[in-house]
């Protein structure tokens, strides 16, 4: 987690505030804004320095705290050399017009809030959120997208768009999320919605659908992913995230998948451990007829994993089963 230290005059914390809170909401940073602010009888460096023990360092300039004068012979060692010394990053956020030296403007990263501020502190988040992947961000907003930046890139929100919007702002909003997970929705269950979403989570789903689904909640609501779902018909209530994950549901599929009702794929998904598909597909061939002996070996397997034991019993005694009964696919 990145540590950042927006340097500020004591009229423009209100700015400082709105600046570590959005940070905070869109990266995995910590910002030391009170701790930041310029003390009485103290300047503008005088409060850098302080924050050259952390990783960002944040000048933001205004008419209350740039100086009467900037004696080059102080500034400058101080924000390049002592900085680049103890691994501090350097930026200057210009709020309203004020004198400064302009080597900051072309030596720093340097954002410009005075005609935009939003635009401002979404170049500053795109810039701490390419150090922390180390990937090169982009500086595209179309201005189309504006109220799914708004909605969610900005926060963390809910909303639906077309097709066609959410594909365009998947591919310019990457670099404002830790991940972009599209997931196709339309027509599938909730257990084959939960288990896409787990495996582009890089996650083991072994446990029941109820489970799976509060444990793709927790990681969301602790991580800053974006969550595409391709027209989806099952209600999702179950999936979505209580904080920080934003969750964008295109009015139109953008892929359709389908899944073959066969027990090959059933077993298929036992070995990816995605029990809870495997158990709902198994259980509709079952109460189809195809190979009842078969899939109810699987099942109970599948009910012993979960510690169902009274189910796995009621299925061995039917079929005979003995207790020691193994599942062929392992």
């Amino acid at each position: 987690m990145l540590s950042v230290f927006p340097v500020h005059a004591p009229s423009d914390a209100p700015f400082a505030q709105r600046l570590a809170s959005f940070l905070e909401a869109g990266c995995d940073v910590t910002c030391f804004t009170s701790e930041a602010a310029i003390e009485p009888r103290r300047d503008l460096l005088t409060a850098a320095e302080r924050g050259l023990s952390t990783d960002i360092l944040i000048l933001l300039l205004s008419g209350a705290s740039t100086l009467r004068r900037w004696a080059r012979e102080i500034w400058e060692p101080l924000l390049f050399a002592q900085a680049e010394e103890s691994g501090t990053r350097v930026a200057v956020m210009l709020l309203d017009p004020c004198e400064f030296p302009q080597l900051l403007r072309r030596k720093l990263k340097f954002f410009d809030a005075t005609e935009n501020p939003i635009q401002a502190l979404r170049l500053l988040k795109r810039w701490l959120l390419g150090i922390e992947h180390r990937t090169e961000p982009l500086t595209v907003f179309s201005a189309d997208l504006e109220p799914l930046y708004a909605g969610l890139a900005d926060r963390a929100g809910q909303l639906t768009a077309s097709a066609d919007l959410a594909q365009r702002f998947a591919r310019e909003a990457s670099h404002d999320f830790a991940a972009v997970l599209q997931i196709p929705a339309h027509g599938r269950t909730l257990a084959q919605i939960a288990g896409e979403l787990g495996a582009q989570l890089g996650m083991v789903l072994d446990g029941p659908l109820e489970e799976n689904c509060r444990r793709i909640r927790e990681l969301l609501s602790a991580k800053r992913c974006l969550v595409i779902f391709d027209a989806p018909v099952e209600p999702l209530d179950a999936l979505l995230p209580a904080q920080r994950s934003s969750i964008l549901i295109s009015t139109e599929p953008i892929r359709i998948l389908t899944t073959p009702e066969t027990l090959k794929y059933a077993r298929e998904l036992a070995t990816a451990k995605r029990f809870a598909e495997a158990w709902e597909l198994l259980r509709h061939l079952f109460d189809i007829g195809a190979d009842p002996e078969s899939c109810a070996r699987e099942l109970v397997w599948i009910c012993e994993h979960w510690e169902w034991y009274s189910d796995a019993a009621e299925l061995r005694a039917h079929f005979h089963l003995p207790p020691s009964e193994q599942l062929s696919l392992f």
